[in-house]
This record gives C-alpha cells, structure tokens and sequence, in this order.
C-alpha cells in the first residue's frame, strides 16, 4: 500500500513539472498533493508503528486539514480565472500557521512526552485536529459553492459545456466528503476492534485512489477558462437578478437599443446561422455584435430572461428539427445533423434536446414517421 502511494505521487509529479510555468492551477495542484502525501505517511506511518516517519511527518500531517481545504478552493479559483490573489489566499492558510505553531512545534520539541504536560497539552493534542476537520468541512462547502457559480457562469459565456464543465472537479469535491466519512468511520472503527487491519488499509487504499484521481485529471488539464465575470452571473433568479443587474450599466430593454440589437442579434442567429460554430463564445458573438460582452450578457439574461448557452442551444435544436423534417434523416444519421447544428458531443445533444422538446431525438423520429405514415 505504502509502495502505490508513493509511486503515485512519483508517476504525477513528471506531470505538474511539464507545465510548471505554463500554469499557475499546477502550483496550487502540487501543494495538495503534497498535502496528502504528508496526510497519507501520518496514517500509515500510525496504523503501522513506523515511529521514525511518524516523529517526521505526523506532527505537521495531523494538522494539514487546515491547507488542505484553502488549496482546493483556491485551486478551483485558479482553474477557472488563472489567477491567485495572495492577500486573500495567505490569509486563508492562517488557520494552518496559527496550528502549526501552537500544535506541530510543541509536538516537535517535546514529542510523545507532550501528551502527559497537563490537562491544557491535552485539549490541543485533541481539539487542534478536530478543529482542522471542521475547518477542512468547512472548504468544502464553500467550494462546492463556489464551483456551482463558476459552472453557472459558464452557461452564460459559452454555447458547449462539455470542455468546460470540468465535472471532474465535482466529483472531486464528492471525493473529498467520502474521504472525511471513511476517515471517521475507520478511526471508529479501529478504535473498537484494533486488530482489524483492515479498516486502516481500506482507509489507505482509498487515500492512493484520491490523490491519483487528483493529481491525473488536474495534470491533464489543458485549459485555463477566464470566466467574464463581470458579464453575468445570472441563474434565472430574480432576486439574485436584482442585486447583479446593479453592476451593470443599465439600458432600457424597452428601448430603441434594445429593439435594433435584438434584430441584429437575432439576424446574426437565422440568416448567418452563426450557432453553428460549435466552439461559440459569448465574448466571440459581442464582437460580431460590436457591443462588451457585459451588455450582451444583459440583453439575454435580463431582457429576454435566457443565458447564453440556452439562447445558442434552442436555435441549434430547432435547426435540427427542421433538417430532419425536410428529410436530412434519410441520408445521414441523427447525430451528424446535431454536429452540423452546432453541437459538439452526442450525450450534451440527446440532453438538450430532451430538456427542450420533452422526447429523446429517435422519439421525435419516429412521430415524424408515423405522422407521415398517417397521412398516407
């Protein structure tokens, strides 16, 4: 076990190295899997009486919940805009220095005599590291949150998800709340019955597949997606609406600007079919527009209450309806008319359509076929 945890994070660190420079995510990357490999020789090094290692790393690895969960949020931050703001970033990391001097030096010093100085020793040998679990729990809620933003704003920025969605960091974070409920459970349970070895190794083993998980897909993360921000962050919520709209510069959607980029917008979409692109950006269709991205993101958002990925998707469905009405069916398959249409992937396509029109597309075939069948 100990030989697969650490010819993974020899097998990621090749990875991250590649492209060091070129990422600034890959920083922030390799500092939670360091985290984790000292959070994985702390377990081992106690499940299995490694006492020198443990001297080593334990003191520091028990406490590391307390980076851990500012590194992820950062790190998804970072993926998103490609930026690191180091005021907020070090004051998020206190919480670890603070435990670090009061928990790991005092452990370093007096090592294991520490646990008989008193009934003060006591409360932070035990209540420090409960604290960082909390604290660590604590993350983890704020970057689930913050990553259901950043993926909502992607919705108002890009016409395909697939590429962006970054799902994988989802399940990252899903990955994360089961280690916390293993790592309990397993500490429960070795409590009552300590010769059950097994609990510790199922802990571990879960452990190695978390920092694989971890270190492969976030190395093999090719983009860097800067969200505009400042364009939108509607999700259909009024309220929320209210507080945004705010910070926009306001335009009348009742008014003569409003009129002529409706139709502009609108021509861009029938005549030049310009959903099509299937690598469409709200950015990309502002400056066909001649207009900010921020004033685009108003039209559709506020204006004709839809973002940009719904906007773009519906022309793309309705495209694809009419081809297979005309008989595009008869001579290429289903999904060669959704790519023609502007879609990028056949599960983001059957998804679409389905939320849109109620019926999968071989249903909506097929009731083309009966009706004409019907009709003969």
């Amino acid at each position: 076990m100990t030989y697969s945890g650490v010819s993974t994070l020899l097998f990621l660190i090749p990875l991250l190295i590649r492209n060091w420079k070129k990422r600034k995510a890959n920083k922030i990357l390799a500092g939670i899997l360091f985290s984790f490999s000292l959070l994985f020789f702390t377990y081992a090094s106690s499940y299995f009486d490694w006492n020198a290692i443990a001297m080593i790393v334990a003191p520091t690895g028990i406490i590391i919940s307390f980076a851990l969960g500012a590194l992820i949020f950062q790190y998804i931050k970072t993926i998103y805009t490609s930026t690191i703001e180091f005021k907020s970033f070090a004051k998020s990391l206190l919480p670890f220095i603070i435990a670090f001097v009061v928990y790991s030096i005092p452990q370093y010093i007096l090592g294991p005599s520490m646990q008989g100085k008193g009934i003060v020793f006591k409360i932070i040998s035990f209540g420090i590291p409960f604290l960082g679990i909390m604290h660590f729990a604590y993350y983890l809620f704020l970057s689930h949150r913050l990553l259901k933003r950043y993926r909502r704003l992607i919705k108002n920025n890009y016409a395909n998800l697939n590429a962006l969605d970054l799902k994988w960091l989802s399940i990252w974070i899903l990955g994360f709340i089961g280690f916390l409920l293993i790592d309990i459970l397993s500490g429960f349970l070795i409590v009552l019955y300590p010769s059950y070895t097994f609990f510790a190794y199922l802990n571990l083993f879960y452990l190695v597949l978390l920092i694989w998980y971890i270190g492969y897909y976030g190395a093999h993360q090719m983009h860097v997606f800067l969200i505009y921000e400042g364009a939108s962050e509607f999700d259909g919520n009024r309220s929320e609406q209210t507080e945004i709209v705010k910070t926009i510069p306001f335009f009348n959607c009742e008014s003569e600007e409003f009129d002529q980029l409706k139709i502009r917008l609108n021509e861009l979409f029938t005549k030049e079919e310009f959903f099509k692109k299937q690598d469409l950006s709200l950015k990309e269709t502002a400056d066909i527009l001649e207009i900010t991205d921020k004033k685009l993101s108003h039209l559709l958002n506020v204006c004709l209450n839809a973002n940009f990925y719904d906007y773009v998707n519906s022309f793309r469905v309705a495209h694809f309806q009419n081809r297979v009405e005309e008989g595009a069916a008869e001579k290429l398959t289903l999904l060669a008319i959704a790519f023609d249409s502007g879609f990028n992937s056949k599960a983001t396509f059957n998804r679409v359509f389905k939320q849109k029109m109620g019926i999968t597309p071989i249903q909506f075939k097929k009731s083309l076929l009966k009706r004409s069948q019907s009709s003969h």
